[in-house]
């Protein structure tokens, strides 16, 4: 009897932990088997490092960002980094000199994160100086956030905004440094970014756009402050930095395997000239690049996965082997709408929701027959803007607005026609702060909408999942993986599970 294959996993984060998991279903749907190695650089099971921010919040703790464990079929080293591959031989060697043998290598080493080439900074940061991409920088970070501390954190994207924001929970003086026009440029037209910062500036976080930082001051090893590239000085205790990320690719570039700013994939994740080595997540490159976004990754892991044991050949197998192809369909498939992409920020205290493109110009979207109608409204700290295409909402943003974004997001995921003025949209409940948006209580979203982006998870299955016995948000993330991604969808998850305890209530046992 032949061996089963043997899968060397390089990597235990979010990505590999989704892999282990999908590849343990679908083996046990297909009678396929494996021989499973996990080698983890961290000494701790695999966990959500989305919700690290909302651990500097107070929003939760570290224990509860714990993801499930591996299979106990699957043999995990954690702790434990590779540091070698020998493709020649086919084995990976680990920190501590042992071999792996392999006949498919998984690179899901994720990505680190980039310190930027400031005076006073170095590769690592140096004293003072941290990321936020791990339990332990986020363990160092809580250590010094004491009331009163000076804080500096560079980089006003998603991360920086959240991390900004979580930082004054905790009493601590926040400068927020970004060198863009606006804090999550990348998101928000310049508009909406001056309202979020106004909110920023109501929590007392000093922001700074159009900025950077061109020194970092020591003295003696020791962060005492930060040069501005308008001179200014700034005396702080500590600096985060979030000025993005950089795929870990160092061991397969080492060992020779085709590298670029990621690991290069084909369409199977396969290295392109090396079919007993791939690569998911964030390390990995393919035609679309490198999305750096979760749900992309844990895409990547089923995928290889399924393809893994539809044919338990397939990590030896040559190039030029047959690829499962699916069952010609009857009829054709109908051609895919375009792709949703709904944003929402996780700050403490400002409420941004971002929908599909970055918004256009108005008056270039006029000449492309595009609609750009927007609501501003500097003294409540709330805007709303959206681009409409004929009936539908293509692009939006709403800042400090939760229940109009409410709507927003349901008419821009469900691509429902909108009136005939859609200025009501955005104005909608605001002479009644008491009233209830269509799209904000569980009854009323339809059970075909998304209720997990992260995980594709509808109303429906959490519905079902309560049916079956799920009646808290672990069981329900243990049933459908809802909430374990960037865990923004939580309190729409609490919310289906307090109406459905309410119309499908729990059996009191029976008195003998």
């Amino acid at each position: 009897m032949s061996r089963p294959p043997r899968v060397v996993v390089i990597g235990h984060g979010m990505v590999a932990a989704r892999f282990l998991d999908d590849l343990t279903r679908h083996a046990e749907r297909t009678g396929a088997a494996f021989d499973i190695t996990v080698l983890g650089e961290e000494p701790y099971e695999p966990y959500n490092r989305l919700m690290l921010s909302e651990v500097v919040a107070g929003r939760a703790d570290l224990a509860s960002l714990t993801l499930p464990a591996a299979p106990e079929d699957v043999t995990v080293h954690a702790g434990t980094a590779a540091v070698r591959l020998e493709r020649e031989r086919r084995v990976v060697i680990d920190a501590e000199g042992r071999e792996h043998p392999y006949d498919l290598a998984v690179f899901a080493t994720g990505a680190e994160a980039v310190m930027p080439p400031i005076p006073g900074l170095g590769a690592g940061g140096g004293q003072g100086v941290r990321a936020v991409r791990t339990i332990d920088d986020c363990r160092e970070l809580l250590a010094v956030c004491t009331p009163g501390r000076r804080m500096a954190v560079l980089g006003g994207g998603l991360l920086g905004v959240e991390i900004a924001c979580g930082l004054r929970t905790r009493d601590v003086d926040v400068t927020l440094v970004h060198r863009g026009g606006h804090v999550m440029d990348r998101q928000l037209d310049a508009p909406s970014g001056q309202m979020a910062a106004a909110v920023l500036g109501d929590l007392g976080v000093d922001v700074r756009v159009t900025s950077g930082i061109v020194r970092v001051l020591r003295e003696k090893e020791h962060l005492v402050g930060i040069e501005l590239a308008d001179g200014e000085r700034l005396d702080i205790d500590g600096l985060v930095v979030n000025t993005g990320v950089k795929p870990r690719a160092e061991i397969a570039r080492a060992a020779g395997v085709p590298v670029d700013i990621g690991i290069l994939v084909d369409e199977r994740l396969r290295a392109l000239d090396d079919d007993s080595v791939a690569a998911i997540g964030d390390c990995a490159q393919t035609d679309a690049g490198c999305p750096g976004l979760i749900a992309p990754g844990w895409e990547q892991a089923g995928r290889l996965a399924r393809e893994l044991c539809e044919n338990d050949q397939a990590a030896t197998a040559p190039r030029s082997a047959p690829i499962p192809q699916p069952t010609p369909q009857a009829t054709p498939e109908p051609r895919p709408e375009p792709e949703v992409s709904i944003v929402k920020l996780k700050a403490v205290g400002l409420d941004v929701v971002a929908l599909g493109e970055p918004l256009p110009d108005p008056f270039a979207a006029h000449a492309q027959g595009l609609r750009v109608l927007t609501l501003s409204d500097v003294g409540d700290r709330r805007s709303a803007t959206i681009a409409v295409d004929g009936e539908r909402i293509v692009a939006g943003v709403v800042v400090g607005s939760p229940r109009v974004a409410a709507d927003l997001m349901s008419a821009y995921e469900r691509r429902t026609p909108l009136p005939l003025d859609p200025a009501h949209l955005l104005v909608k409940g605001a002479s009644n702060p008491d009233a209830v948006p269509q799209a904000a209580g569980p009854t009323a979203l339809p059970s075909t909408a998304t209720v997990c982006r992260c995980n594709g998870v509808s109303k429906k299955e959490i519905v079902d999942a309560h049916v079956e016995g799920a009646r808290c948000v672990e069981d329900v993330a243990a049933a459908t993986r809802a909430t374990t991604g960037c865990g923004s969808c939580t309190a729409t998850v609490c919310g289906i599970l307090a109406w459905m305890d309410e119309v499908n209530p729990a059996q009191e046992a029976t008195m003998a």
